[in-house]
């Protein structure tokens, strides 16, 4: 059986302004993510709006 090629850590959404968790996507909202590749950790995040 094949191991998946990236294994995916945590997806977040929050607000720009307070960084609390949302429920739905509300710009300005911050997407963070941290994705595992073999033995390297990718974290990355991006502004909507």
């Amino acid at each position: 059986q094949k191991q998946p090629l990236a294994e995916i850590d945590y997806v977040s959404v929050a607000s720009a302004e307070t960084l609390d968790e949302l429920d739905r996507v509300n710009p300005p909202a911050l997407v963070s993510l941290a994705v595992k590749i073999g033995k390297t950790r990718l974290i990355d995040n991006v502004v909507l709006g």
